[in-house]
C-alpha cells in the first residue's frame, strides 16, 4: 500500500510539472514588479471596496490613460465606471489582478477587454491568444451575468509588433458567442486610407491614444454600452462645450471637503460671477451672508469656468452626497467669450449640466438662470452671443423640476444699457450689482424652497 502511494504521488508530481511546463506564461498569473502598480493596485483594492459598478473597464496602459482623458468623463462621468487598466500590463497581470482584487462583490453589467500589445514584445501570437482565452474565461467565472466586450488589439507603430498582434486578431473573433462574449473589431478604425496609423487618434509614441483617439473608440463602444445599461447613447460628434474639463485645483479640493463633511439646502453653480459672492470688500459677501448663509448654501462658483469645467467638477465630487432643495445655475458666459464657443453648443453645455444634476441630485429644483448681460450696450457682440443662447434656455424647464429665471433687465436701463454701479467690469457684479441679482430672484427661490422671502 505504501509503494502504491508513492507512485501515485509520484505520478502527480511529474502531472503537475508536465502542466507547469506546458502552460503559456501568458497564462500564469504574475504581478508586475514596481512599486507604482502595487500603489494602483491598492488604491483599485480601495476603489472596489466601496463601488457600486455597471461599467469595468480592464486593460492596460491604453485603458488606464483614458481616464486623462476630457473623453473620458464624457463617456463614463456620469455612469458607474471602475477603470481596471494598469500601465504595461500583459495578460498574466491582468489574471493577477483579477485573482487578487476582492472582485466577488462587483456586479457590471458590462466589462470591456482590451489586453494583448504588451504580450507582443515577448510573446508568440498563440500565447497571447492563450492568455487573452484564459483571461475571458476568469471573467466569465466570476460574472457570469455581465456581458463581456472583447475589443480587438489596436495598431501600433512598430511593424514587426503590429504584425504579431493583427495575427492575434484574427482568432479572436472565436471567442465570441454575441451573447455574453461580443468581438470589436476597431483596427481599421485607427488607420488611413492607406493602411498607416492615423496619427490624429495617437499620442506621439503611436501607441497610446489622443483625446479624439478615445472618442473614436468610445463611439464604436457606445452601442453596447448604452444597451446593457439602457441609457441614452452618447453623441457621436461631441462639441467642446460638453466635454468634462479638469480643474483640479485648491478651491475644487476644498470644495470637495466642504461636500464630504456637511450638507446643503441650497447649492450655487457657476463661474466667476458666481465665486464672487465668496469676497469681501465691494463684491459679494454681504448679500450671501444676508440672503443664503442661514440657508445653509454651498457656493460652487470658479472664476475662469465654462461648461466643460463645471460637468468636470460635478463628476469629481464637488456635490457628492449632498441633497439640496434648490440647485442654482448660471454658466455660458466663458464659452463665449474664452472658447469662442457657438451659441448652439453653449447651450448643449448647459443642457448637459442640467442633466447630470438631474441624476447626481435627484431631489433638487434646478433653477436656471439666463447668462447675466456683459458689454456697455445691447451692440456688444459677446452679449448678442449670450441672448442667442438665454433664448434657448426655456426650453430645458419642465415646471416641476428645472425652471428658468431672467433677470437680465434688472441690471438695464430703458435702452439696455448696463451701468458700471452695478458691473464695473461690465461683467462682474459689485455688491449693489449683487445686491440686484439676489433681490430680483428671491421672489422664485423662496418660492422653491417653500420658506419666507428675505426682506
Amino acid at each position: 500500500m505504501r509503494l502504491i502511494n508513492k507512485f501515485t504521488c509520484l505520478i502527480h508530481l511529474l502531472f503537475v510539472a508536465n502542466f507547469a511546463i506546458a502552460a503559456p506564461q501568458t497564462t500564469v498569473p504574475v504581478p508586475q514588479p514596481h512599486q507604482w502598480w502595487a500603489e494602483r493596485q491598492q488604491e483599485k483594492s480601495r476603489e472596489i471596496a466601496k463601488a457600486d459598478v455597471d461599467v469595468l473597464l480592464i486593460g492596460d496602459s491604453i485603458t488606464h490613460y483614458w481616464e486623462r482623458s476630457p473623453s473620458y468623463g464624457y463617456f463614463f462621468g456620469d455612469r458607474k465606471v471602475l477603470n481596471l487598466g494598469f500601465g504595461g500590463d500583459k495578460t498574466q497581470n491582468v489574471l493577477w489582478r483579477l485573482e487578487h482584487s476582492e472582485l466577488q462583490g462587483l456586479k457590471p453589467k458590462i466589462i470591456s477587454l482590451l489586453i494583448g500589445t504588451n504580450n507582443a514584445n515577448n510573446f508568440s501570437p498563440k500565447d497571447t491568444l492563450a492568455g487573452i482565452q484564459k483571461t475571458l474565461s476568469e471573467l466569465r467565472l466570476r460574472f457570469p451575468q455581465s456581458k463581456i466586450l472583447l475589443t480587438s488589439i489596436l495598431p501600433r507603430g512598430v511593424q514587426e509588433l503590429d504584425q504579431k498582434n493583427r495575427n492575434v486578431n484574427q482568432s479572436l473573433a472565436e471567442f465570441a458567442d454575441n451573447e455574453s462574449i461580443f468581438y470589436l473589431n476597431i483596427y481599421q478604425r485607427f488607420l488611413n486610407k492607406d493602411g498607416q496609423l492615423n496619427m490624429a487618434l495617437y499620442y506621439k509614441d503611436g501607441v497610446h491614444l489622443s483625446d479624439q483617439g478615445y472618442i473614436s473608440w468610445g463611439n464604436a463602444m457606445e452601442s453596447y454600452i448604452s444597451k446593457a445599461l439602457g441609457d441614452k447613447a452618447r453623441d457621436p460628434n461631441p462639441v467642446s462645450a460638453i466635454l468634462p474639463t479638469p480643474q483640479n485645483g485648491d478651491r475644487h479640493k476644498a470644495k470637495v471637503k466642504e461636500a464630504a463633511t456637511s450638507n446643503h439646502e441650497l447649492i450655487f453653480i457657476g463661474d466667476s460671477i458666481t465665486h464672487f459672492y465668496d469676497r469681501e470688500g465691494q463684491w459679494g459677501m454681504p448679500v450671501w451672508d444676508k440672503y443664503y448663509k442661514h440657508r445653509n448654501a454651498m457656493n460652487l462658483g470658479f472664476g475662469g469656468n465654462t461648461t466643460g469645467h463645471v460637468l468636470w467638477r460635478l463628476q469629481n465630487g464637488q456635490i457628492d452626497g449632498q441633497t439640496p432643495k434648490v440647485t442654482v445655475l448660471m454658466i455660458g458666459t466663458n464659452n463665449t467669450h474664452v472658447r469662442k464657443g457657438k451659441a448652439e453648443n453653449t447651450f448643449k453645455g448647459i443642457e448637459q449640466i442640467v442633466e447630470t444634476l438631474k441624476k447626481k441630485l435627484p431631489g433638487s429644483k434646478i433653477l436656471v438662470l439666463s447668462i447675466f448681460p456683459r458689454g456697455a450696450d445691447n451692440s456688444d457682440p459677446l452679449r448678442q452671443e449670450n441672448q442667442r443662447v438665454n433664448k434657448m434656455l426655456p426650453s430645458l424647464a419642465d415646471e416641476k423640476t428645472v425652471f428658468h429665471l431672467d433677470i437680465n433687465d434688472a441690471f438695464l436701463d430703458e435702452q439696455g444699457k448696463l451701468s458700471r454701479t452695478l458691473m464695473p467690469d461690465l461683467l462682474h457684479p459689485n455688491t449693489k450689482g449683487y445686491q440686484v441679482w439676489a433681490k430680483a430672484m428671491e421672489p422664485t427661490l423662496s418660492r422653491l424652497l417653500n420658506e419666507p422671502a428675505v426682506k
